[in-house]
């Protein structure tokens, strides 16, 4: 029988690896926005990217992943499809550029601590 222990860090590895998919699949979402699609595509982005804000929020508030909490909190204001924001064309073209790259240096400078501060 597994222990406590050996069970928590099991799933702080699947957290982890989970998020880092996600990351990557809403950073692709976003940085293929910038092309012409249906309009359906870019409700999907909306909610693929909200959803992984949403996550890593959670994620940060939970002190897992603090460094960047605050720019997914601002990424998933700016790209939720609950209450969508209007803007132009070319803004959108810079939001959604600036939210695939957050996403993936997300990938790159958010370290979470040790195991034995998950317990805490």
């Amino acid at each position: 029988m597994a222990t406590l222990s050996g069970r928590l860090q099991f799933g702080v590895k699947c957290a982890r690896f989970g998020f880092i998919i996600a990351r990557c699949i809403a950073a692709g979402f976003a940085l293929s926005a910038t092309a012409r699609h249906p309009y359906e595509f870019y409700t999907l982005t909306r909610w693929v990217v909200f959803v992984t804000c949403c996550w890593g929020t959670w994620l940060g508030r939970r002190h897992l992943w603090p460094s960047v909490a605050s720019g997914y909190v601002i990424t998933g204001i700016l790209l939720n499809p609950l209450l969508p924001l209007r803007f132009a064309r070319g803004t959108w073209h810079n939001l959604d550029v600036a939210a695939g790259v957050f996403l993936l240096l997300s990938l790159a400078i958010s370290r979470p601590p040790a195991l034995a501060d998950h317990a805490k």
